[in-house]
């Protein structure tokens, strides 16, 4: 679990945003050239909603990548991070900028929780893939 720890590192945080990390553009398809940054921050506001929400996974939320990106099919500019913890799975919903908002200048996690293998199968089967680990 300490490796997953290292992956992600909080470096700052700055008018409310929490720095996350960076996309790599090379696993998002199309959107690698739509989206107007690589950052990927957490807002104030979606932190407490995924405490609150998802309190008891929380810690396992914030520290854990994914290993399969899904395009969300209802969601304009919305992909499913998911990744592997145990024998369940993290799914992080992030919204992506690509319109150069003023207001929304980031990538932003909108929320995230753990999810069954059975549930990623529902996930994938509505979704079309953009990356998947080997």
């Amino acid at each position: 679990m300490e490796v997953l720890r290292k992956k992600i590192i909080f470096l700052k945080e700055r008018n409310n945003l929490q720095y996350i990390g960076k996309i790599d553009k090379q696993k998002i398809g199309d959107y690698a050239e739509k989206i107007t940054n690589d950052e990927i921050v957490l807002t104030k506001e979606r932190k407490v909603h995924i405490y609150k929400e998802h309190k008891n996974d929380y810690e396992i939320i914030m520290n854990n990548l994914k290993n399969v990106i899904l395009q969300d099919n209802k969601n304009k500019d919305t992909l499913f991070f998911i990744g592997k913890i145990d024998k369940e799975n993290l799914n992080v919903v992030l919204k992506l900028n690509t319109t150069n908002s003023k207001e929304h200048p980031n990538n932003s996690i909108m929320t995230a929780w753990i999810i069954r293998d059975r549930n990623l199968k529902k996930l994938e089967a509505k979704n079309k893939i953009i990356y998947k680990s080997e």
